[in-house]
């Protein structure tokens, strides 16, 4: 017990020598800038969540009132989390207290519990004012308040877990490449931007609302685990609040164990228990993906060349996602012998499948890592073939990092634009699986065309990565299969049958597996000669 005190005061110290600049700030005025500090936040979020619930619960919105408070204070805890998650990343301390005589189950709880404590904060300056405007000005029972203040014990279990997940991020960052600096403050940046922009506005935008109350239910079921969370609160309905302790206790179990894997040390951990030290290694495989990965990051050039597809399919799909797709100006009614025609009428939800796999296949075409990966390697290439490492987990290592750069954000992409359609799941599983193969062709073909057309005497990465023979022939043939793979699915949308989408998907997936299949085996006979008949 008195570890964890003296690692609390440790961890309070470490936050006010943030404010101690240069350390020519004296402790105790560094201490009261930041008790200052925090109660001038603390009364402006109090202010902000007691006179946007006031609004709301003036316009008989009581239920939307805590749903906005809860979101609210969600984010706020988010925003701490992350700055304190990134600024953790940055620093030492890990490794410095791993060094010392402590139990890590010591380091672990201090850790969690000065995050959790500060979420907590956040969450009961936003909620308690909200809780007392709804049950006094919307004449409730007290008893939503005393539900309301157990949920704000809870609900810091969310941002806490998400934070972790990014410390842990930005911590493999920072040891994999030497761009780790720049995600975090660029991170930081924006998570303090998104901050400043919805934060001060919230009161304004709840001025502007006006739904009636069975409105305001369907917008809050928009995002169903924050209006499970609400609902357990305003009702106290049972499912709702088992619902509730489900969604928060299992993140707060995972950021335990991420917290607890992620404290790792430098290259070996003292068990003071065992007075044992403990090695580890990583598998062959493992290592020559992450020297893969850490290649594709140390290039600025092969980023900047590679990535635009992935950002651009990123950044439309966030765009259709808040204005929705009867935003989209192609949508719009057309007049068919004389009678008005509603576009979106003609979509179902296989439809919207078949539109949003040509949308995603079309920036998956033009994502592309592999023709170069062999190429830039260079002269070196060399070393990559005296390590005891097989060829084939060199080659398909690279098809890894191409995976791991667009297969992600794909699968997240397809799930948001299934949700903004309303498409169901079965039109998302079959838009995950196409989009996901047909990429998977796409990185295995440009593999093969860089290992035909390697270029290993360049003076300058830019002559592979920008103008490439391997990288135009890529070009090229995916912007192709694309074409083809695109002509089925728009007829598929034109009939607008669910047997021809059934037949339409299930024929593509079968060819893609084929081809991929094909091109997988082109890759591990013919790829590994050829890979292994290079010298630099």
């Amino acid at each position: 017990m008195r570890t964890l005190y003296i690692l609390l005061r440790t961890e309070f110290i470490s936050l006010v020598n943030s404010f101690n600049k240069k350390g020519k700030t004296p402790f105790i005025l560094a201490a009261i800038g930041l008790a200052l500090l925090g109660l001038f936040m603390i009364g402006m979020f109090a202010i902000i969540g007691g006179s946007t619930a006031f609004i709301l619960v003036e316009k008989h919105m009581d239920e939307f009132a805590i749903f906005l408070s809860l979101s609210l204070s969600m984010i706020i805890a988010l925003m701490f989390g992350v700055v304190n998650s990134t600024r953790d990343a940055r620093s030492n301390d890990t490794s410095m207290l791993l060094a010392m005589p402590i139990p890590k189950a010591a380091i672990v709880i201090s850790k969690l519990l000065g995050m959790y404590l500060l979420d907590v904060l956040c969450a009961l300056v936003m909620l308690v004012p909200t809780y007392l405007i709804v049950c006094l000005v919307g004449e409730h029972s007290f008893a939503l308040f005393a539900r309301g203040m157990v949920v704000a014990f809870l609900v810091p279990a969310l941002p806490l877990f998400i934070s972790l997940l990014i410390s842990a991020m930005i911590g493999y960052l920072h040891k994999a490449t030497k761009f780790g600096q720049i995600a975090s403050t660029i991170l930081s940046m924006g998570v303090l931007l998104l901050y400043m922009i919805v934060v001060p506005n919230i009161s304004t935008y709840a001025e502007g609302l006006n739904l009636t109350s069975a409105e305001s239910i369907e917008k809050m079921k928009v995002i169903p685990p924050f209006y499970w969370i609400t609902e357990a609160v305003y009702s106290g309905n049972l499912l709702y609040v088992l619902l509730t302790l489900l969604i928060t206790l299992i993140p707060l179990a995972l950021a335990v164990y991420i917290h607890t894997r992620g404290l790792t040390g430098g290259d070996f951990h003292v068990d003071n228990s065992k007075k044992a030290r403990s090695y580890k290694t990583a598998s062959p495989r493992k290592a020559v993906f992450a020297m893969e990965f850490r290649r594709y990051f140390s290039s600025a050039n092969y980023i900047m060349n590679t990535l635009f597809g992935t950002i651009l399919l990123v950044a439309l799909t966030g765009y259709i996602a808040f204005k929705g797709v009867g935003q989209i100006d192609i949508l719009e009614t057309i007049t068919v012998d004389g009678k008005e025609v509603d576009i979106l009428s003609r979509f179902a939800g296989l439809g919207w499948a078949a539109i949003w796999a040509i949308f995603i296949n079309f920036f998956a075409s033009i994502t592309y890592t592999t023709p170069p990966s062999v190429s830039v390697e260079g002269k070196r290439i060399w070393l990559n073939k005296s390590l005891p490492i097989a060829t084939k987990d060199i080659l398909l290592s690279k098809l890894l990092v191409s995976a791991m750069i667009f297969e992600p954000l794909a699968i997240v992409c397809s799930i948001v634009l299934s949700i903004a359609s309303n498409s169901g799941i079965l039109a998302c599983l079959f838009l995950i699986v196409i989009t996901t193969l047909f990429h998977l062709l796409c990185s295995l073909v440009g593999l093969i065309f860089g290992l035909v057309f390697v270029r290993l005497d360049w003076t300058n990465e830019a002559q592979v990565i920008k103008s490439g023979f391997a990288i135009v022939l890529t070009m090229i043939v995916d912007m192709v299969f694309a074409i083809l793979f695109c002509i089925p699915l728009v007829v598929s949308v034109i009939v607008g049958k669910d047997p021809v989408y059934y037949g339409i998907f299930g024929g593509e997936i079968a060819l893609l597996l084929g081809l991929c299949a094909g091109a997988y085996a082109i890759i591990t006979h013919y790829g590994v000669r050829k890979y292994e008949s290079l010298n630099g």
